[in-house]
C-alpha cells in the first residue's frame, strides 16, 4: 500500500520522498516517481553509461542505504532514471500538479558537509512559484520557482504544493539578483543567497521517463 507524504506544520514534507544520490564527482537528490524507478537530474549522473551504479541515502526509518542502477538518460530533459534496490520502500507522490503562481511550495534536497562520515545532510526549503517558465536547451522547459536556501545539491529533488501534490523535479538554480546571474545546473558558492530554482514539471518527467522506459524496454527484446 503507498504510504502517504509526512505532514509537518499541515504542509506535506519532501523529505518524505527524497533520496540522496551519490556520484564519484557529486550528491544531489531523487524520487521515486513509480514503484522501482527513480527520477533524478541528468547531469548529476553525467559521464556514467547505464548499468552504472550509484549509492543512495534516505530516511533510516523508511530505507537503508543502498545502490540503485542508472536505466537511461534523456537527451532533451536533464532527466535520468535509477533502479532502486527492491528493498529501498520509499512512498510514492500522491499526485500531480501544475504550479501558479503565489502558490506555496517545498522542496528537499542534499547539502554536502565537511565531514566525509555524513557527507551530505538532508534539508527541507519553503517557498513560492513566481508564474514565469523559462526553456534551457539540454535541460527543458522549466517552472521559476523562489526557494530560500536551496542549493545545489537540491538537483533531482522533489517540489510539493501546499497539498503535497507533486510539481515537479529542481534542475538549476540561481543566484539573486537574478538579472546578474543565469540558470546553471552547479553555481560556484556565493556569498549571496541562492532563492531561485528552475523546475522541470511533472507532467513532462512522466512523459519523459514513459519514453525512456518505452525505448530501453524495445532495446532489450
Amino acid at each position: 500500500m503507498q504510504q502517504s507524504p509526512v505532514v509537518v506544520s499541515g504542509r506535506a514534507d519532501p523529505l518524505a520522498l527524497h533520496v540522496t544520490v551519490i556520484v564519484p564527482r557529486a550528491i544531489g537528490s531523487a524520487f521515486l516517481l513509480e514503484p522501482g524507478v527513480l527520477v533524478t537530474a541528468g547531469h548529476l549522473v553525467k559521464g556514467l553509461e547505464p548499468g552504472a551504479r550509484v549509492t543512495l541515502r534516505a530516511d533510516p526509518a523508511r530505507a537503508a542505504a543502498g545502490e540503485a542502477v542508472l536505466i537511461a538518460v534523456s537527451r532533451d530533459l536533464d532527466l535520468a532514471l535509477l533502479r532502486p534496490p527492491a528493498s529501498f520502500a520509499l512512498p510514492l507522490p500522491e499526485a500531480d500538479a501544475t504550479m501558479a503562481a503565489y502558490r506555496p511550495l517545498s522542496a528537499a534536497g542534499a547539502v554536502p558537509v565537511r565531514d566525509p562520515a555524513v557527507l551530505a545532510q538532508r534539508r527541507r526549503v519553503e517557498g513560492s512559484a513566481t508564474g514565469d517558465t523559462m526553456r534551457i536547451p539540454g535541460i527543458g522547459p522549466g517552472l521559476i520557482a523562489r526557494l530560500a536556501g536551496v542549493a545545489p545539491g537540491f538537483s533531482g529533488g522533489p517540489v510539493l504544493d501546499d497539498r503535497g501534490r507533486l510539481v515537479g523535479m529542481i534542475v538549476a538554480i540561481r543566484h539573486r539578483p537574478a538579472s546578474g546571474s543565469a540558470f546553471a545546473p552547479r553555481q560556484p558558492a556565493s556569498a549571496t543567497t541562492v532563492e531561485e530554482a528552475l523546475v522541470l514539471p511533472a507532467a513532462a518527467i512522466r512523459a519523459e521517463a514513459r519514453r525512456l522506459l518505452a525505448t530501453r524496454t524495445a532495446s532489450l527484446r
